[in-house]
């Protein structure tokens, strides 16, 4: 294993000084790995043994990121070397447009003209409708009488 050559970034701030570590060159794993595979490293790849199993990427996607901006820190991005290292630009990832469609809304807004026609609708009909209720319940009604007010005065309870 080969130790990594680190040295220290200082960043001034108003208040206070931030410390960081940066690496100034990449692992010597990651230089033969980049070698050996190229941008595949970077890409998990199906298993050998005839299997439907598919197998992580040789290298992982952080040290895929730190090792970009070394290059670009390091000013190897566009070539690469096993003994240099660097970064090639078909290595990036190249990500599919995202395809916009409209907003789904809630269900009472996407209802909202067809609810509309319907109570367009129900109010055509509904002088009609009041007219039978008020036919119905004055039907209900007993007759005005002698009768009427007899069998009534009778189911009265004191």
């Amino acid at each position: 294993p080969v130790a990594v050559l680190r040295s220290r970034v200082v960043m001034a701030s108003s208040s206070r000084v931030l410390l960081r570590w940066a690496s100034t060159t990449q692992t010597l794993g990651f230089r033969r790995r980049a070698a050996t595979h190229g941008g595949e490293a970077f890409r998990p790849h199906p298993r050998e043994d005839g299997t439907k199993r598919w197998l992580r990427p040789a290298l992982s996607r952080r040290k895929w990121k730190v090792a970009r901006k070394q290059a670009l820190l390091n000013g190897t991005f566009g070539s690469f070397s096993e003994e240099a290292g660097g970064w090639l630009p078909e290595w990036d990832e190249v990500k599919e447009p995202r395809i916009l469609y409209p907003h789904k809304k809630h269900k009472r807004e996407r209802t909202r003209e067809a609810r509309a026609d319907k109570i367009d609708e129900a109010m055509e009909i509904m002088p009609d409708k009041i007219r039978e209720y008020r036919d119905t319940v004055k039907a209900r009604k007993p007759p005005p009488g002698i009768e009427s007010l007899i069998k009534r005065l009778g189911r009265r309870r004191n």
